[in-house]
């Protein structure tokens, strides 16, 4: 027998939550919701950007710009079938802009700069907004009810008719300079699925902003001590016996530099514990999977 769902809206489109009694107290579970053209997940009762087939998305690997008025704008990708890390670079320029994607029903929102390093929410699901704090619009703790919804086409940011309300915590702002090319990284670790959804929210009277989300490719390795230490002398007493990766902000494939992303394994699913660790170049301190210090054994 089919299950009947509730929404707090008149469609898909224009609700924020499923729910499964009319009187719209208990949340549906988290998962992909579809009125049988358009598609929707939803997270802790939070209905998520709709998502465009995978035929209808845009091929991984060319970056992709905005320029325009107040809004949420959505990009969809296909990234193929090829596994590994897929690597995105957003610039948001000096006007805050907060960023979230959503891939095989995980979302992902740090990001580090080569600027000043790792930014991200307190909240796993929410956006992270990063840019210049002098431009601040005073968006920390504000709710924007009606943000036009803009769709990417593959050429052009294009209105959908439809709006969302995103409201801005606190733990959401992580502003200070502006970040230049902020780097993020999903794992792709199957050949499926395909689609992976960027939505970007402008919540000033303009917003300009460049991403490149590159397909998926294996991380290169480096040469690392397996543990992490407290302190400079103990890491520098380890053995480099292990391989571990590194996504780069400011170093290189297979030498990590200040900002870098590091993991444990070559899709990017498992970033290093804290602590410092040996590798070929000296020795590396990583705090939030990050590199945020390097240096040489005494």
């Amino acid at each position: 027998m089919p299950t009947t769902y509730y929404t707090d809206g008149s469609t898909l489109l224009n609700s924020t939550s499923i729910f499964i009694d009319a009187g719209l107290t208990t949340c549906a579970d988290d998962g992909f919701y579809s009125d049988g053209t358009n598609s929707r997940e939803q997270v802790n009762c939070v209905l998520l950007p709709s998502q465009v087939c995978g035929t209808c998305a845009v091929a991984c690997g060319d970056p992709i710009s905005a320029g325009g008025s107040q809004g949420i704008y959505l990009v969809s990708l296909d990234l193929g079938s090829d596994t590994g890390a897929v690597i995105i670079t957003f610039n948001p320029a000096s006007i805050p802009d907060g960023i979230r994607v959503t891939y095989n029903s995980g979302t992902y929102n740090k990001l580090s700069s080569p600027v000043d390093g790792y930014h991200a929410s307190t909240n796993a699901n929410n956006y992270t907004f990063v840019g210049s704090a002098g431009s601040d619009c005073g968006i920390s703790g504000t709710t924007y009810p009606a943000l036009t919804e803009f769709d990417y086409n593959g050429s052009s940011f294009v209105a959908t008719g439809n709006t969302q309300s995103v409201t801005v915590a606190a733990g959401d702002v992580s502003l200070g300079v502006a970040p230049g090319n902020c780097v993020m990284v999903v794992p792709k670790i199957s050949a499926t699925p395909t689609l992976l959804q960027v939505a970007v929210v402008g919540p000033c009277g303009s917003t300009a902003w460049t991403i490149d989300v590159q397909c998926a490719e294996l991380l290169t390795s480096y040469s690392s001590g397996a543990s992490s230490w407290g302190n400079v002398n103990d890491a520098c007493s380890d053995v480099l016996v292990a391989s571990y990766y590194n996504a780069p902000v400011t170093g290189t494939a297979g030498s990590p530099g200040i900002h870098d992303f590091v993991f444990l394994d070559a899709y990017g699913e498992q970033a290093l514990a804290n602590g410092w660790y040996k590798f070929t170049g000296g020795v590396m301190n990583v705090l939030n999977g990050v590199v945020i210090e390097t240096g040489a054994c005494p």
